[in-house]
């Protein structure tokens, strides 16, 4: 993507957040802008009445023109009408300042708001295939530090129009004062920012690095999470330490870098600017003779001109710093497509009483040999169905097939003589249940945890009941707080046939027509293997039972076998 075409794309996305607002924040940046520069010209004719010699020249000219305008309205201009006119001035900018802020402030954080929403709902609609792919610290990073980063991107836009606008205004006053040291000052300006501009390049350089340096740590951070136990056995805090402090330390130099990038550029015009500002003074005395109340007007003026050229310097330095934030939320953007919510679709009813049928599947992943060639197979309802085979064979993949998570070349599944079609996926996926080996819950109570995945309003005594079903109700009557007790560490709250009883129930609390279960007790010792497996035999009498596993022992509790690694076709299938 060119820089033009980036540019336009970006702010595009930032103006059609809510154009009126952005309208109506440039109009008061524009009036805010005009009512300053009248303010310093108001000063002209003040200084001219306050001169007891009265010098003839510029000064009295301003005089006798206010006087003109206000003598055709019968007001005598004075000292103190000029002063008044002068504070109403200031107190009206200083109102919109106000207003300014505000508004854009809002603007800002509903900006970042909507594109967070917006970005996530796109992210959770993806398909599973598009997210089993990518990096969750990727989408972690962009949705909470990138975001803010982008808003602050079209902050610093918005605050060059605003610098933009407030030099226009003063120029204007400045060259009805001597045009010749105006536009040297507006050169000397434009010059400096030319001749900066590998400073602006280098803040590029220095904003994307620090991303990539940030995504680090984050990994950094998950990876201990994820594995603190075995530091804590293995006493190796200290890899994990290293670790996360050698991003660090690459953090805070690139920031170093960052701020010591934009404080050399900052100096340097700064220097420029007094040279300047020393030069128009000199000459306008001495060469020029002008008036001493039009030398202080004019000393003024650059003196707020010059800054903000140097201000402008700092927002495109800061601007550029933040590119690499833009790039990414809006490659993210466009990676996504703009899916409906599943709750958004059409349901159509599937019920599963009799028998799910897969007939001449084909599937492979890209790049990848085939992994079902004309595969064919039917799993009858209320029964437990066992898929077994080594690894590799496609025991998981045939799941996520089953659950509409991958999308078939060839093929059709067939649930009680009714295609599974995409209009129907939805109704079907409601009534599925899914186990997978390793449990995972959310940080909060034990009821939270069992009733936030159903949609339907589950009463205490429901809960229980569900508890009940896969004997594990003593687990939460043993807590002090019931199913009040939180859970922040789930995995060290409960043993491991613990948390899969407890993730049974909740899974179970949906209600579910198919449940699905893929290595749900391989980390299991044999005894809570057997207490799940004696849950599931007494489950199938309600619910049909799809069952992934690698230990051929759990074969007796099947009533049909589908043997994936002797053979992907009917011949594997062994009914009881």
């Amino acid at each position: 993507m060119s820089e033009n075409r980036f540019v336009r794309k970006s702010f595009g996305v930032f103006f059609h957040h809510h154009p009126a607002k952005i309208i109506i924040l440039f109009l008061i940046t524009l009036l805010q802008s005009f009512c300053q520069g009248i303010s310093i010209a108001l000063l002209i004719p003040l200084l001219g009445l306050l001169d007891s010699t009265h010098t003839a020249g510029q000064t009295n000219k301003w005089a006798e023109l206010l006087n003109d305008f206000f003598g055709k309205s019968g007001i005598e201009i004075s000292m103190g009408l000029i002063l008044a006119f002068f504070t109403l001035c200031l107190l009206f900018v200083a109102i919109l300042n106000y207003f300014q802020s505000i508004l854009q402030a809002t603007y800002q954080q509903s900006f970042s708001y909507e594109m967070r929403k917006r970005l996530f709902k796109k992210i959770i609609a993806s398909d599973w295939a598009f997210l089993n792919g990518k990096s969750k610290h990727n989408h972690i990073q962009i949705l909470t530090t990138e975001i803010p980063k982008m808003a602050n991107y079209y902050y610093f836009y918005l605050s060059l129009v605003t610098k933009s606008l407030f030099i226009a205004a003063h120029v204007c006053v400045a060259i009805l004062i001597s045009i010749r040291f105006t536009l040297f000052v507006v050169f000397i300006g434009f010059l400096v920012l030319f001749l900066l501009r590998k400073y602006i390049i280098k803040a590029e350089k220095l904003g994307n690095a620090n991303i990539q340096v940030f995504r680090k740590m984050l990994k950094r951070i998950d990876d201990f999470w994820l594995t603190v136990k075995i530091a804590k056995v293995h006493n190796s805090e200290t890899f994990y330490y290293k670790k996360f402090d050698e991003s660090n330390i690459q953090m805070l130099e690139y920031q170093n870098k960052q701020v010591k990038n934009k404080a050399v550029s900052n100096l340097l015009f700064s220097l420029s600017g007094v040279l300047s500002l020393v030069m128009v003074v000199f000459f306008a005395y001495n060469e020029v003779h002008l008036p001493f109340a039009l030398i202080f007007v004019l000393i003024l003026l650059f003196s707020r001109i010059f800054p903000q050229f140097m201000s402008i310097n700092g927002d495109i330095n800061m601007l550029f710093s933040n590119v690499s934030s833009v790039k990414m939320v809006l490659k993210l953007d466009q990676e996504l497509n703009e899916s409906r919510m599943e709750e958004d679709k059409r349901i159509e009813e599937v019920g599963y009483a009799n028998q799910l049928e897969i007939k001449g599947l084909n599937f492979a992943y890209p790049s990848k040999a085939p992994l079902f060639t004309d595969f064919s197979v039917i799993i009858p309802a209320k029964k437990i169905t066992g898929i077994i085979g080594k690894s590799g064979c496609g025991k998981t993949t045939l799941i996520d097939i089953i659950a509409g998570l991958q999308k078939i070349s060839n093929g059709v599944i067939e649930v009680d003589g009714t295609a599974l079609t995409e209009e129907k996926l939805y109704s079907w996926r409601s009534g599925l249940g899914y186990l997978p080996q390793d449990s995972f819950f959310i940080d909060g109570t034990i009821r939270e945890n069992l009733v936030w995945d159903s949609k339907r309003v589950l009463s205490d005594e429901d809960i229980m009941d569900a508890l009940k079903l896969v004997n594990a109700d003593h687990l939460v009557m043993e807590q002090q707080k019931g199913l009040d007790t939180s859970i922040a560490n789930y995995q060290y709250h409960f043993s491991g046939g613990e948390r899969q009883r407890l993730a049974l129930a909740r899974v179970m609390l949906r209600k579910p027509q198919l449940l699905l279960l893929d290595e749900a007790t391989s980390a299991l010792d044999y005894e809570n293997e057997s207490q799940i497996m004696a849950c599931l035999v007494n489950l199938k009498k309600e619910v049909s039972i799809l069952f992934i596993t690698h230990h051929y022992n759990l074969t007796d509790y099947f009533d049909v076998i589908i043997d994936l690694g002797r053979m992907k076709s009917p011949d594997s299938l062994d009914t009881k």
